[in-house]
């Protein structure tokens, strides 16, 4: 039978230390290995992550018919196209049983069996990511903000 540890004995500083030790999503600087929190500088919290100028890719105006409406994206041209991605380099996800077989027909029917669930799966996040960049740096902003870091 397992020994019943006492609460006292138990060392709360360095159970939340393990976990962003190997925890990327946390900045480098608040992550700690002797126990104490390194606050940020006041204009840390003001830096914005900006890609290099070679990876970000370009923003396109927004396209407009005549008619005022907008231009809907090249669907096969954005997600069915094979991404520069080795499925076996990555690592593995659960989806939906129904997306599975959904995002599989579609490929097969759309990209003509030429295109991995990997690839199209890697095309909506970049796209995704892409898309929502600004937003998901100022949620994250304001969560590191929440946990003091």
């Amino acid at each position: 039978m397992a020994k019943k540890a006492r609460i006292e004995d138990i060392d709360s500083d360095a159970v939340i230390n393990s976990f962003r030790m190997d925890d990327t999503s946390i900045p480098p600087q608040a992550r700690s290995t002797d126990g104490s929190v390194q606050a940020p500088s006041p204009e840390d919290g003001m830096r914005k992550v900006i890609p290099p100028p070679a990876s970000r890719p370009k923003e396109e105006p927004e396209r407009r018919r005549r008619n005022g409406k907008p231009e809907k994206t090249d669907y096969d041209g954005t997600f069915v196209c094979e991404a520069n991605v080795t499925a076996r380099l990555g690592k593995q996800v659960y989806i939906r049983k129904e997306y599975h077989d959904r995002i599989q027909k579609m490929l097969h029917v759309i990209g003509g069996n030429e295109v991995t669930i990997a690839s199209f799966l890697d095309n909506v996040l970049t796209h995704h990511f892409t898309q929502f960049q600004e937003e998901i740096a100022e949620s994250f902003r304001r969560h590191m903000e929440s946990y003091n870091l």
